[in-house]
């Protein structure tokens, strides 16, 4: 089954649907985002474990944590964290907490799925002002970021506590997301590089525009250097199973996706640049991502796995862009153009790459 090619008929379809008049209260945007959302939810959860190259190996997982006890979970974390033995402990913690439900692993990839696309829709809804943003962002989502809730699970389930951690930063409760950042990095590690967000956007709220331009001259050193900036940061883990990403090599294709992230972030910088963003938390809080894209997308020239790190901040285009054609643009006529320009571009690059297969659980034998 071509299921990127039923999303986008269902994307494109229903914004059509749904984009007609006037939408003052949000009403459309609410039920369009709620819609998609719900079929991204059954996708994740109804999946067959032959559905992204992790899934399998996360199955046997869930099987084998079934008989650990309470006490072999919390032991685990002096192991992990004191020893070296041993790698996101939490994820053991919310595997179980899962079990308590139930013990079925589609009923677990739900739970997953819940925690990721919830916070991701009121994202969606919240920073969006019209339905051709919505479509946009939701095909780009299918493009480029589909496989996230198809693969690896720690990371699904740490990106979800990233979109609560962003939640919390735009209702300006900054502890409360703190938290949730330090809570999620037992479940992944790497999710304490979302902590760069509030670096800028708190320590730094006026020179966001100037850091975003700068970080464009990072990315030859960010290239160049990759293995090392990688091994840096996984020298201060107890665990030096993540430096095994600075000692790796990743193959060319790595370097279409880093070109098309940069020239997104700078085609965002050129439209953007004067408006104030000051006096817009909300836009501002999306802005402060930028520099990040730029920054950490590189590292993908050295590990493939490092796109698990931009991709903390590159989820963000789905809004960021959107939000650069609409200051770019400033009549109805051109924005209409070009976003229906943009999303049949992206059709068409889904063609390019080929089917993506997909099986229900109930079509492939689980073992």
């Amino acid at each position: 089954m071509n299921v990127k090619l039923f999303l986008f008929f269902i994307v494109v379809l229903l914004g059509l649907i749904l984009g007609g008049g006037e939408d003052l209260k949000g009403q459309k945007r609410k039920w369009y985002v709620f819609i998609i959302i719900s079929l991204l939810i059954l996708e994740s959860c109804l999946r067959s474990i032959s559905v992204g190259p992790d899934t399998r190996g996360y199955f046997y997982d869930f099987l084998r944590i079934k008989y650990l006890t309470w006490t072999d979970v919390f032991s685990s974390f002096r192991t992990a964290y004191l020893e070296g033995e041993g790698k996101d402990i939490g994820y053991l913690v919310f595997v179980k907490l899962v079990q308590i439900i139930s013990m079925d692993f589609n009923v677990f990839l739900f739970v997953c799925a819940l925690v990721f696309f919830v916070p991701l829709g009121f994202i969606l809804y919240r920073y969006s002002t019209h339905m051709l943003q919505l479509v946009f962002a939701f095909s780009l989502y299918v493009v480029l970021f589909h496989i996230v809730a198809l693969s690896g699970i720690r990371q699904q389930v740490a990106t979800g506590f990233s979109f609560m951690a962003f939640l919390q930063f735009g209702n300006k409760h900054h502890w409360r997301a703190i938290l949730l950042i330090f809570l999620g990095s037992f479940i992944h590690i790497s999710l304490l590089f979302f902590l760069l967000l509030p670096l800028i956007k708190i320590v730094f709220p006026r020179w966001v525009k100037a850091i975003h331009l700068f970080s464009f001259a990072t990315i030859p050193f960010a290239i160049i250097f990759a293995s090392t900036i990688i091994s840096f940061f996984a020298s201060f883990l107890a665990n030096d199973y993540y430096s095994v990403y600075g000692e790796s090599e990743s193959g060319g294709d790595a370097f279409t996706y880093i070109i098309l992230m940069e020239l997104l972030s700078l085609f965002c910088f050129i439209a953007i640049k004067k408006q104030n963003i000051k006096d817009n938390p909300e836009i501002g809080l999306l802005y402060a991502v930028l520099p990040w894209v730029t920054m950490t997308v590189p590292l993908i020239s050295v590990n493939g796995a490092m796109i698990r790190i931009g991709q903390y901040f590159t989820l963000y285009m789905m809004l960021l862009v959107p939000m650069a054609i609409d200051a770019m643009f400033k009549f109805k006529v051109d924005r209409k153009v070009i976003y229906i320009s943009f999303i049949t571009i992206l059709i068409l690059l889904n063609f390019n790459s080929g089917v993506f297969h997909y099986y229900f659980f109930w079509q492939e034998p689980q073992i």
